[in-house]
């Protein structure tokens, strides 16, 4: 049941994006390369939040920026996460439009290039569950020395085997849930693409729009990761 939970995950992080924009991209006769641009634009905004990640770390690092307290961490921590997102994600969604797309500034153009920008960051992670997929059914029920045979050596043998042993104990439920996260956060960057495709043909409120929202979200699931643990509450928050 769990492997056909997580099989169900992939599919659905692999397969969907691309098969809804392939079908939608011939309805609407718009070129499949808005999709691709979506991909394209996921990759410079991670691009991006690494950069301001690391800026961020050497300002704290230097004492340029004080240090939040404990309490205060999880709050400051998060709301750096979605200022961070809303930065990068609209600033790259912008000069795709303006670069790649001074032809497609429609909504549905917009959708296409969502799914792409979204359908990116669910194809990663649909890669990385089978990746770990395979390592799971390959070390299932190995020692240490057998960890190590495989080519793991000290304590990275360690911490696969107990990644191995964690995916074993994991739940179907949970698998599915992650697989309907990830499509809700694909969602997320339709709405996303189409209110910057609209803020491109002059509405800029729209960009503002985006930007709040998006940062806003973002916040509002790193702060829930630390918050209020467990599935129901991250479904929840994906689906809102």
């Amino acid at each position: 049941m769990l492997i056909a939970a997580h099989a169900l995950e992939v599919l659905l992080l692999l397969a969907v994006p691309y098969l809804l924009a392939r079908r939608l991209a011939g309805r609407w006769e718009l070129p499949r390369g808005v999709f691709g641009v979506g991909l394209l634009t996921f990759i410079f905004a991670e691009i991006g939040r690494m950069l301001f990640a690391r800026a961020t770390s050497f300002a704290f690092t230097e004492q340029w920026i004080p240090l939040p307290s404990e309490d205060a961490l999880p709050v400051v921590s998060a709301a750096l996460a979605g200022f961070a997102a809303a930065l990068t994600g609209e600033g790259v969604r912008v000069y795709a439009y303006r670069r790649y797309l001074p032809d497609h500034r429609t909504s549905r153009a917009g959708v296409l290039h969502g799914l792409g920008h979204g359908g990116a960051q669910a194809m990663l992670s649909g890669a990385l569950v089978l990746f770990m997929a395979g390592l799971a059914i390959l070390g299932k029920g190995k020692n240490f020395e057998e960890m190590q045979a495989m080519g793991f050596e000290g304590r990275t043998a360690i911490r696969v085997g107990m990644k191995v042993y964690a995916w074993w104990e994991g739940s179907p439920l949970s698998a599915v849930l992650a697989g309907l996260n990830g499509l809700w956060l694909v969602a997320l960057h339709v709405g996303l693409s189409v209110a910057v495709a609209r803020a491109m043909r002059g509405a800029k409120l729209w960009l503002l729009a985006a930007a709040l929202l998006h940062g806003l979200a973002v916040f509002a699931l790193t702060w829930a990761a630390d918050a209020l643990p467990g599935e129901g509450a991250e479904a929840g928050l994906h689906a809102g």
